[in-house]
């Protein structure tokens, strides 16, 4: 059965098929027509007018508005029957969300998502490659219970061992936030065991599994982050002279230096070494990790597991 959240999804993207430029509709008949209430179609317009469309300026939003009950669109919508075109940088982030799907290289969506890549240095196999080789072992098993639990108010039962100790402890927690940082998942929840907000890595979490019983969320602040930067050990970076830098693609990221030759030296925060090897791998050889030496050999083994 579908969540909330797959439900909203498919509203929205059938609002798109029904609103057509230059017409006036009642909120009441498109509730009707899609088989929810009034305010939720009245929310989920009012999502779909906070989107932008291309060329993705702040001035380029849906046209549409709702005014006295009535729906006007006075602009062409996103048509979903036209192919759809990803770059390279959009493929590469699907990638990294097929992780925790674990779907593999003759998934038909797989296919169809590398198809509207368009770029032939892309194809599902060596998409398929890169996410084994930057995937958790049963990364999925543990997503699955815990996003639930996240979203039905569900206790969720955690084997989980920190990165200080050998054995795991049996915690009860109430999912709060997942949070993805730097190519590691990490979820905030209530600890029933230690009485308090904590922060739990999804790769250290060894079996989840989601109870039956609910939980009324907590007015707990959250953090909206797993780490501070400075928590995090970094990494340096040699970026070739010609090599585009873009400091949102490398989070927390600094210039150390401009050589000569003008190649730049970054420091970037990371929390695991798969997401950095992944990203200094997908330059093809303009990028050279410089230290540590952690993150160098991930970067090799990531490339020879690619070659072969």
């Amino acid at each position: 059965m579908a969540g909330p959240a797959e439900t909203r999804a498919r509203r929205l993207l059938a609002l798109l098929h029904l609103l057509k430029r230059d017409t006036r509709i009642p909120l009441e008949r498109i509730a009707e027509t899609l088989g929810a209430s009034v305010s939720e179609i009245s929310e989920d317009l009012d999502t779909l007018a906070c989107c932008g469309v291309a060329p993705y300026d702040p001035l380029a939003m849906m046209p549409i508005y709702v005014e006295d009950g009535v729906v006007e669109v006075f602009g062409e919508l996103p048509a979903l029957d036209r192919s759809v075109r990803l770059s390279s940088a959009e493929a590469h982030a699907l990638g990294a969300a097929l992780q925790m799907a674990g779907l593999t290289a003759s998934d038909p969506l797989v296919v169809r998502l590398m198809t509207a890549a368009g770029t032939p240095e892309i194809s599902p196999d060596d998409l398929e490659k890169t996410v084994r080789a930057a995937a958790s072992p049963g990364a999925s098993e543990v997503f699955a219970p815990v996003a639930r639990g996240l979203q039905d108010h569900l206790v969720v039962r955690i084997e989980y061992q920190s990165a200080s100790s050998e054995s795991c402890t049996e915690r009860d927690i109430e999912p709060m936030q997942l949070l993805a940082e730097r190519g590691v998942w990490y979820v905030e929840a209530y600890c029933r065991r230690a009485g308090a907000l904590r922060t739990f890595r999804l790769d250290r979490i060894r079996t989840a599994r989601t109870l039956t019983e609910r939980f009324d969320p907590r007015s707990i602040p959250l953090a909206g982050e797993a780490l501070s930067t400075g928590q995090l050990p970094t990494a340096l970076i040699r970026f070739a002279p010609a090599e585009e830098f873009a400091a949102r693609e490398w989070p927390g990221s600094q210039i150390v230096s401009t050589e000569a030759d003008g190649s730049r030296v970054i420091s970037v925060p990371f929390a695991g070494t798969a997401w950095l090897a992944r990203q200094v791998a997908a330059r093809l050889g303009a990028v050279e990790v410089l230290e540590p030496a952690e993150v160098r050999a991930a970067v090799a083994d990531l490339a020879a597991g690619l070659l072969s």
